[in-house]
């Protein structure tokens, strides 16, 4: 099953790992768990791509 939640913690090659998912009525996975990212380095990483923008 393709998937593009790169956060979800069942992505793995642009596929879902799950046999099963049900899907809300908005469209999206209920069984998507996100992957927790400290503030720093969302923060950091945020910025280089900012800055590789302006450039």
């Amino acid at each position: 099953m393709y998937c593009e939640n790169l956060f979800c913690i069942y992505f793995e090659n642009e596929k879902c790992t799950l046999d099963e998912i049900s899907l809300n009525i908005q469209g999206l996975c209920q069984e998507c768990i996100y992957v927790s990212i400290y503030k720093e380095i969302l923060n950091e990483e945020r910025q280089k791509i900012l800055n590789s923008y302006k450039e």
